[in-house]
Order: C-alpha cells, then sequence, then structure tokens
C-alpha cells in the first residue's frame, strides 16, 4: 500500500485533501486509482487508511477508513559529525531506517561540509521515513557544535564512536550515538567525549565511511540490546 504524508489526518469517515506535492506524486506519479486505499502518516505518530474518492483542482480528496497503531520507539539519539552533502544524506536515509528518533548534525574539527541543509536534510527525513514505514519522523535538530553536543544531557547509553575501541553492549533503552567525520574525530574531541562521560564503542576492526559508522552503530546499539533482552 502506498503512503504518503498528511499533515492532519482527520477521523475516521471524514475526508481531507491533500497537498499539491503529495497530491501530484499520488495521482501523476504514483497513479493510485479513484477507490484504492492508501495510507496516510503526519510524522507525528498518527496514521491512517483511507480510500482516493475524488480530485478537486488536481488535489486528491482521501477518505480516512481507519486509524492505526504504531508501537512507540525508545529515544535513539544519533549525533553525527557533518559529511558531504550526498554521503550525509545517505546517512539520514540509513538513521531514519534503523530507528533513530532524534538526529543532531554535529560540526567537528574534521568537518569538511560545513553548512546547514536543514531544509534539505528535512526532506530526507521525511522522504526516508514514508518510504520505511515510520509514524513518527525523526527530530532533526540544528546543527551544533560538538563541544555543546557532549555537554548536552543525554539519558541512558552513550556512545562515541572510535576506531580501536572495544565492542560494547547495547540496549533497547533510551541511547546517543556520536558518530565522527571523514578522519575520524580528533583525539582532543575523543577525550573530551570521555572526559564527559561518553563510553568509547569500537565497530569492528575495519576503517568505515562515515555513513557507513552511522548504519554499523545505529544497528549495534539495537541488535546488541535484543540480544541481551
Amino acid at each position: 500500500m502506498r503512503r504518503f504524508r498528511c499533515d492532519a489526518i482527520p477521523e475516521p469517515g471524514e475526508r481531507t485533501l491533500l497537498d499539491a506535492e503529495v497530491s501530484h506524486h499520488l495521482l501523476l506519479v504514483t497513479r493510485v486509482p479513484r477507490g484504492h486505499q492508501v495510507e496516510l502518516f503526519d510524522g507525528d505518530g498518527r496514521s491512517a487508511v483511507a480510500t482516493l474518492v475524488d480530485v478537486e483542482a488536481a488535489r486528491a480528496v482521501v477518505e480516512v477508513d481507519r486509524l492505526q497503531q504504531h508501537q512507540v520507539d525508545a529515544p535513539l539519539r544519533l549525533l553525527a559529525a557533518v559529511t558531504k552533502g550526498p554521503r550525509f544524506e545517505t546517512a539520514l536515509r540509513m538513521a531514519v531506517e534503523l530507528g533513530a528518533t532524534e538526529v543532531v548534525p554535529v560540526l567537528a574539527a574534521r568537518s569538511v561540509a560545513r553548512g546547514d541543509r536543514k531544509a534539505r536534510w528535512l526532506r530526507v527525513i521525511e522522504g526516508a521515513s514514508q518510504q520505511s514505514g515510520r509514524a513518527v519522523c525523526p527530530v532533526l535538530r540544528p546543527l551544533t557544535l560538538f563541544a555543546d553536543v557532549v555537554a548536552e544531557p543525554s539519558p541512558g547509553l552513550r556512545w562515541v564512536c572510535l576506531p580501536g575501541a572495544a565492542a560494547v553492549p547495547g540496549t533497547l533503552g533510551a541511547a546517543s550515538v556520536l558518530v565522527g567525520p571523514e578522519g575520524g574525530w580528533t583525539d582532543a574531541e575523543a577525550d573530551h567525549a570521555r572526559l564527559a562521560g561518553w563510553q568509547a564503542a569500537g565497530l569492528g576492526p575495519h576503517v568505515l565511511r562515515a555513513e557507513t559508522a552511522v548504519a554499523a552503530a545505529l544497528a549495534r546499539v539495537r541488535c546488541e540490546g535484543a540480544a541481551r533482552s
């Protein structure tokens, strides 16, 4: 069943008019015919099955058939150093697919890409949420300096990913994961994180790309946590 973003999902039996961009995708790109069902989600945890019933001024009219229930995930924060555009966007998509509930772009000493592309990053997150079946879109925080990130309170498990560090157990509870840029964290940054209470965590014997490290770290947090439960 095709999924589409809807800013406000009405109650069952009620109708709503989808916005122009979503309607274009529904009607002209995926070519959903009238009478067929689609899934709507608002990105805040509410979703529904609805039927395309009409078209008004090139905008889709849908009627909600039933609301859906979704499991609430434990907080999983990704704090990722900004990398070059396509690589960071790949990291964002992987983070959404692997259950991140919050993403904080981090400006690190070795960050090559230093611009804040929040509007673009938000579109990537929303698109990945739609594709992966997420009912809640991860929250995207503003670009933040490394020193400020490590000083923020982060309940639960806190990992700073460092090559050569030992593998440590994950969790199904609240977790925050710091992943470095191309070239990794500087020694000063690594020391700063450890002194602030972050636990050094290794991701295996090989050197990983920054975007691969994001996927490996988030998967290890939850897979290790599931194995221990």
